[in-house]
């Protein structure tokens, strides 16, 4: 299992559902919470993330039947993305948009549009009115973090992605004893899980 906690069912049905073939970037993929399930899919998986560390252990838990689909590189997504234009069948981002504020989220996603093909897909999850506490049950807070609501999220997303079909999807979870170096312990909320097509 990830650090981060488990692989919600939502976000594999939505996977399956948008039938992530062809070359997918993996944005922020982190220690591998469902790099896997997307190599299942993809003819080729580009996994990205700022840490190193991170990206060794996301290929040290790649099976070995799927290993000569999966590549891996360190980038900093906050900035411009060292891919060429149109260069994705799909992008899929979990477990990261929501640590920053409205202005990052959105030049990230118009980093996103210009990676991907006509028609390509996206998913993404965005947590909202979390709550989260350390082991001894004091509040975490992350201090750049937006800390959107719901509502808040869902109208910027559509009005971020008004040029891609979309659908969102809503859901609770719930993550307890997670490890020391998440940060915290136990953390609560809802999250979007985003998906669709881009039209051009």
């Amino acid at each position: 299992m990830s650090k981060w906690g488990i692989e919600e069912k939502e976000t594999l049905d939505a996977i399956t559902k948008m039938n992530m073939q062809g070359t997918i970037l993996n944005i922020a993929a982190g220690d591998g919470r469902f790099n896997n399930s997307l190599l299942e899919y993809a003819d080729k998986v580009i996994a990205v993330d700022k840490s190193a560390s991170e990206l060794e252990i996301l290929k040290s838990i790649c099976p070995q039947h799927l290993n000569n689909k999966l590549e891996t590189q360190v980038v900093d997504v906050t900035k411009k993305i060292p891919f060429a234009d149109s260069t994705f069948d799909g992008i899929f981002c979990t477990g990261f948009l929501h640590l920053f504020k409205k202005e990052i989220i959105a030049n990230m996603i118009t980093e996103m549009k210009r990676l991907l093909k006509n028609g390509g897909s996206i998913i993404l999850d965005f947590a909202t009115d979390i709550k989260r506490l350390d082991k001894d049950k004091n509040p975490v807070l992350f201090s750049e973090e937006g800390n959107y609501t719901t509502k808040e999220a869902i109208t910027f997303f559509k009005e971020q992605l008004a040029d891609f079909d979309i659908d969102i999807q809503v859901s609770t979870f719930r993550e307890e004893n997670l490890e020391d170096d998440a940060g915290y312990k136990f953390i609560t909320g809802s999250f979007l899980v985003i998906s669709g097509s881009l039209k051009r």
